[in-house]
């Protein structure tokens, strides 16, 4: 506390009542700053469910997607969460009662989430795939086998492995690994159908279908035998059985602990869950590919390869400290997050320790508001780090106040909770999501569960993800809150704060973070950064150390053209990334022409539309945006080249010639 030692504080906030005397005679300094904090907002955390009435609203679209409300819970809305978090915004959502010809015949393609279907329901697929339309069905009635060139074969394979198959065109470019999936998988025998991908143990492959295409009179059909949505859900959000039980030793639950047994270690350098879902987006765009040219939009800003969210949390730590951090971050062209737990103090303790500070600058030792507002104005964000170990509702109400009563409000939009304590399967997040909170950071790679048997530390995709999507509860509710993975984190590095860490000597944590980056370039995904800002409040070696490996790590992601951005601004531009809509999508084929209109908002990032590069027969050769020639790149994805354009904000006219 500069020239007040702790004893000397102590006696001195014995005369606190003396700075309401005195609140006027420092220049209009500002000693009270909504000290009784800011009432916490209350809304609904659940995300709208589609309007599923008939006409559905908006533009045309390629893709109906059936939410079937008979499977238990029901997976539909999540269903439409992949399809989003894929890129293919292009799709409208309905109940089963869309199951009807006149409803189907508008639509190149039908996507079904799991469930029951009656016998007229089934038929409605039948006619509509003779007829030239395509169906992509998760885990559908057996009774429907042989639409799908199947035959039912006893048993059933739970908890188990998908093996996709490199050899098949829509197999390029995936990971040649098993990847799990959770839940149970229908087995059946091939009659007809051509695998994509097979049902497999860790011991070896099955010889049952995981993936499957048909063609069934003039269409096509495309099974999965398992649900996705759930397997999914579950890969990201762990085991829910698994709620309130402590498993790693760590005092405390948390987020992490919902995977202990549940992610295979030895598969955790691979996205698993992303793979899945970008092998569905892979069976739709191939299946529609001769008929209509399907453009996606990609996952990062500025058609970057991939991202580093940039964040750390602070205690109570000085205003150098928190610039210390900033600084470096700045240096490399980047935007952070803060997550700050201030002391608790009442208005009176708020009061006395501004005037110490404004008696002590220009060190400080208190954050004001001020510094609050100019970290801002930079594009970084200071979010709050709440404490709830007195319970969670109690520690949200009483972190908000102590917040937005030192007068940092208002609450910032994303959120890690110190010590990542988590409640339930998804209860946290529904709590931060009634807060206003959309971003969660909770889960954390962090504790000896990530330790192999023979002794190796694993890092990587726990959550088979470094993709944010929003949460889903026990009820199939898709929550208004996205879920985005911690995976680079110095607890675990250079181990400063848990015992039995590993502290890898600083070369060694340097290299694991150039891993993790080349990793998610590689497989692209985003990749978020956990740096304390305390040891640079400590000083002496904890802040030499922490200097070194955030700089080392920073200076890789720059150098590989990975954007460094706040968790706040990656948040805008996924939520703008969510509401971008392609409609109207019509393909000439005479003029071999794809027409689509892009709705986006405008954003400081650009949004990148990918179009396939080549189609049977055809190759683009030309980019029309509001009737003016533009240029673009190309690229594979995935092994499947796509052509590239950034999109500007707001109602854009696309036209794609191929010849």
């Amino acid at each position: 506390m500069g020239s007040y030692t702790r004893r000397q504080f102590l006696k001195m906030s014995g005369a606190a009542g003396l700075t309401v005397a005195m609140a006027g005679a420092f220049g209009g300094y500002r000693l009270w700053e909504d000290t009784d904090g800011r009432p916490l907002p209350v809304r609904s955390p659940f995300v709208e469910p589609p309007d599923r009435r008939w006409p559905l609203p908006g533009g045309e679209a390629p893709i109906l997607l059936i939410l079937n409300d008979r499977a238990s819970p029901p997976g539909g809305a999540f269903l439409a969460e992949i399809l989003r978090t894929e890129g293919l915004n292009a799709f409208r959502a309905a109940s089963r009662a869309a199951l009807r010809p006149e409803i189907l015949e508008r639509f190149p393609m039908v996507v079904l989430s799991t469930g029951g279907l009656d016998t007229a329901e089934g038929e409605a697929l039948r006619r509509y795939v003779a007829q030239g339309g395509c169906v992509i069905a998760m885990r559908p009635p057996r009774a429907l086998a042989d639409l799908f060139g199947l035959e039912p074969a006893a048993g059933e394979t739970a908890e188990g492995y998908v093996r996709i198959r490199e050899d098949h065109p829509l197999g390029r470019g995936f990971p040649q690994e098993a990847l799990q999936f959770h839940g149970v998988a229908d087995h059946y025998r091939l009659a007809g159908a051509e695998a994509i991908a097979f049902l497999a143990g860790k011991a070896g492959d099955l010889p049952f279908p995981a993936v499957t295409l048909h063609r069934f009179g003039r269409g096509r059909a495309g099974l999965w035998a398992f649900d996705l949505a759930g397997s999914i859900a579950r890969t990201r959000q762990g085991n829910p059985e698994m709620s309130h039980q402590e498993r790693d030793g760590l005092h405390g639950l948390r987020a992490h602990e919902l995977f202990d047994g549940w992610v295979d270690l030895d598969r955790i350098g691979i996205p698993q869950a992303d793979g899945l879902m970008r092998l569905l987006s892979r069976l739709i765009t191939g299946m529609l590919l001769d008929r209509l040219p399907l453009p996606r939009l990609w996952y990062f800003p500025n058609g970057a390869p991939a991202i580093l969210v940039a964040t750390g949390d602070a205690h109570n730590t000085p205003p150098l400290a928190v610039g210390e951090v900033f600084r470096r971050v700045e240096e490399r062209g980047g935007t952070f997050s803060v997550y700050y737990a201030p002391l608790p103090r009442n208005h009176l303790q708020r009061a006395w320790h501004r005037l110490l500070d404004w008696i002590d600058r220009p060190a400080g030792h208190v954050i004001l508001p001020e510094h609050v507002q100019r970290w801002r104005a930079r594009g970084h964000e200071f979010g709050i780090h709440p404490y709830v170990e007195e319970g969670l509702e109690a520690g949200w109400q009483r972190y908000w106040e102590v917040f937005t009563g030192m007068g940092y409000g208002p609450v910032s939009p994303t959120v890690r909770t110190h010590r990542v304590l988590w409640s339930g399967w998804v209860e946290t997040a529904r709590v931060q999501a009634t807060y206003g909170i959309r971003m969660n950071l909770d889960f954390y790679h962090v504790g000896p569960m990530f330790r192999k048997a023979d002794g190796e530390w694993v890092f990587g995709y726990f959550t088979g993800s470094g993709l944010p999507m929003r949460f889903v509860d026990e009820e199939g509710r898709v929550l208004d809150i996205y879920q985005q993975l911690t995976a680079l984190v110095d607890e675990q590095l250079i181990g400063w704060t848990w015992p039995q860490a590993p502290r890898f000597p600083l070369p060694i944590a340097l290299d694991i973070s150039r891993n993790l980056l080349h990793n998610a370039m590689e497989q692209n995904e985003a990749l978020a950064l956990q740096a304390h800002v305390d040891p640079f409040a400590i000083g002496g070696e904890a802040a030499e150390t922490q200097a070194r490996w955030l700089e080392g790590t920073l200076d890789e992601a720059a150098g590989r053209g990975i954007p460094i951005t706040s968790a706040q601004r990656w948040l805008e531009f996924v939520e703008a990334r969510e509401r971008t809509e392609l409609e109207a999508l019509r393909w000439d084929p005479e003029s071999r022409t794809l027409h689509l209109r892009v709705v986006a908002p405008s954003i400081p990032f650009r949004l990148t539309l990918a179009l396939p590069l080549e189609i049977p027969g055809g190759r683009l050769v030309e980019v029309r945006v509001d009737g003016a020639s533009v240029s673009h790149s190309e690229r594979s994805w995935q092994g499947f080249p796509y052509a590239w354009i950034h999109l500007p904000g707001g109602v854009s006219q696309i036209a794609a010639l191929y010849r």
